[in-house]
């Protein structure tokens, strides 16, 4: 028996560490607002977030009694302006926070208890005498120090539904650090000057977030609530409060490991510099272009941004975010015409603002041309993790790990959809030529990191001539079926034996294989990898299924000589990608115990695996009285 692999390669993708759940008490039962209605609002803002487990008092005076129990919350979100909660209560939250319970004070927490100096130290910025608003309006908010946890990839909130409070006053000379902040507008009502909207702060070892923003009167609108650039500030204030951090995206950005980098993987940002990078005329890039926490945010109007290397087939892989109301894209394959720069574009947008835009203009689509299918629209102030692959006439588009658009550039349906689009005197367009990839300057804030593409040159890997002379020479047949070849075609047939193979006669263990297969008469079948001989006869190792049947697990693992590794009864999206009557491309990759199938583009089996670490790869054809299978154009490439 082939013994196992015995060093274990780094996933090819970042993978986030499992976290603890953040727990937050909601403090409620009493505001001069319209707590009925906010206190749920701000329990589905958090929950809906699996970092938060959420639970709410609407009795605080009788709730914090408990130290031990109130110990055993991260953090406390204060939506009350009512009585004094009293002793033990009072003195309870305040050792609770002091020795490190953090605390999120929302509009109109900063109401309550005049003359409690400990809890308006806490605070630091109180409704008192003096304080105001002007009337409810959209503002923008400003992020004003980016070194903080909670800001330093959160975009400018812009035209935020609200009050804006002004005036509020500093209590008891208290230290706080103010890290955003809003323009009154004196034609709103306002001071002429820029207030506070997010105040931070050490009592203690704990620590204080506090906005006073989220105004909702009783019998009022929600629209404070309801702006999702508003639940975000909510969630990343209450998280920095509980952890001292803020955690989003993926963890790592920004770097490779060395799996990827050999197999191919290269960064086109670094989270440093915007190195590789250039304008139109190739030049420096404008300044509205900046480097910000490892991010590459485009915060003003400034030009397109272009990479200075051209590519042609490639698979890109991207995070990135968009402020509120914010319209961008990446193109790809760009050319620079007399129309100006031309090329697909991977559609980047606030979906929930621009909802009225054709369908084939909103996020991940193919702008203009194809409409993305997603599950959900892109709304702003959220990394979503994005995935470009160009491989000749074919394009595809992903979204958070859903494939949405996948598209034949020469095919009928899409020069018919590119005739109806912007495009139609472009009949070039999106076919495979050199270009850059380009960032768009098109209006609002993006943010981008974690760039990184493999193109078909950059590939480390050696390709491994899998046919010599004009038959199946360096291929060595098991079992009785008919094997032939017709050009760059192998042919496998059914003659009613048991299971039969035609294998390699060397083996490989790191490698990315690709064929193109088509059922001319359905029977089972497969292609085997790192697989052996055992006892001289029986084929073991693992198969990457192709199943015609109405099971339909095409592209799942099984463990010849023994069972399933990875089927596909849970997965609806890979099973629907083997097409019947057709060619179906299949990819099999390889990398230490990383096993890697998609067919048509479309991923059906990904996990870790250390049974076999090399071995010949194999053609099957099952046993039965029918099957028919042809491979087309076979390619193996290996690893270096």
């Amino acid at each position: 028996m082939r013994l196992p692999a015995l060093i274990c390669f780094f996933a090819l993708t970042a993978l986030s560490t499992a976290q603890e759940p953040i727990k937050v008490l909601i403090v409620s039962g009493a505001n001069n607002h319209d707590w009925e209605w906010t206190t749920p609002s701000l329990d589905r803002i958090l929950s809906a977030s699996s970092r938060f487990e959420v639970e709410v008092t609407f009795e605080p005076a009788k709730y914090l009694v408990d130290l031990d129990r109130l110990r055993g919350f991260d953090a406390i979100l204060l939506d009350y302006n009512g009585p004094r909660w009293g002793e033990p209560a009072e003195s309870n939250f305040l050792t609770a926070v002091r020795t490190g319970l953090g605390v999120s004070v929302v509009h109109a927490a900063n109401n309550a208890f005049p003359g409690w100096q400990a809890y308006e130290s806490m605070v630091c910025h109180c409704w008192r005498e003096g304080t105001g608003h002007g009337r409810f309006h959209p503002f923008d908010v400003r992020v004003e120090d980016r070194s903080h946890p909670i800001t330093r990839t959160l975009p400018d909130l812009v035209a935020h539904p609200d009050e804006l409070y002004h005036r509020l006053m500093h209590m008891h000379d208290c230290g706080f650090d103010q890290i955003a902040s809003a323009f009154s507008d004196p034609a709103t009502g306002g001071t002429n000057s820029y207030e506070p909207m997010i105040v931070v702060r050490m009592e203690g070892k704990g620590r204080i977030f506090h906005t006073p923003l989220g105004h909702v009167w009783k019998g009022g609108t929600h629209a404070a609530h309801e702006d999702l650039q508003f639940a975000e500030v909510i969630r990343r204030g209450t998280e920095w409060a509980a952890t001292g951090d803020v955690i989003d995206g993926t963890n790592n950005a920004n770097t490779l490991t060395s799996a990827q980098r050999k197999t191919g993987w290269q960064l086109l940002f670094d989270g440093k510099s915007l190195a590789g990078w250039e304008n139109a005329k190739g030049k420096a890039p404008g300044a509205g272009w900046q480097v910000v926490n490892g991010c590459l945010r485009r915060a003003s109007a400034t030009g397109n941004l272009f990479t200075k290397t051209k590519y042609t087939d490639f698979e890109l892989e991207f995070e990135f975010q968009v402020a509120a109301q914010a319209n961008s894209g990446l193109k790809y394959r760009v050319q620079h015409t007399t129309s100006g720069v031309i090329g697909p574009e991977f559609q980047i947008l606030d979906d929930t603002f621009h909802k009225n835009l054709p369908s084939k203009q909103l996020s991940a689509s193919l702008y203009d041309v194809i409409t993305a299918d997603k599950s959900t629209p892109i709304g702003p102030l959220r990394w979503h993790q994005a995935r470009v692959v160009t491989r000749g006439d074919h394009i595809e588009h992903w979204i958070d790990g859903q494939l949405v658009v996948s598209a034949d550039v020469s095919g009928d349906d899409f020069q018919e959809a590119r005739r109806n689009s912007k495009f139609k005197n472009h009949e070039d367009f999106a076919k495979a030529q050199a270009g850059p990839i380009m960032l768009q300057d098109h209006g609002g804030e993006v943010w981008y990191r974690s760039m990184r593409l493999r193109s078909s040159e950059s590939l480390a890997k050696k390709e491994v001539s899998l046919f010599q002379g004009d038959g199946l020479e360096g291929w060595t047949p098991t079992g009785d079926a008919a094997w032939t070849r017709h050009g760059d075609t192998i042919i496998g047939k059914v003659k009613g034996g048991g299971q039969s193979f035609l294998r390699t006669a060397d083996e490989y263990q790191d490698f990315l294989f690709e064929a193109e297969v088509w059922v001319e008469v359905k029977g089972n079948s497969g292609i085997q990898f790192r697989s052996y001989l055992e006892d001289g006869q029986r084929v073991c190792g693992y198969q990457a299924e192709i199943d015609p049947s109405d099971r339909s697990w095409s592209g799942g693992i099984f463990c010849e000589c023994d069972n399933w590794i990875q089927d596909l009864k849970d997965n609806p999206q890979a099973r629907a990608a083997f097409q019947l009557n057709s060619w179906n491309r299949y990819r099999i990759e390889c990398l230490g115990t990383h096993l890697r199938v998609s067919i048509n583009g479309i991923p059906t089996a990904d996990l870790h695996d250390d049974r076999f670490a090399s071995g010949f790869i194999a053609l099957q054809v099952h046993s039965g009285r029918k099957g028919t299978i042809h491979w087309r154009n076979p390619r193996l490439y290996e690893f270096k």
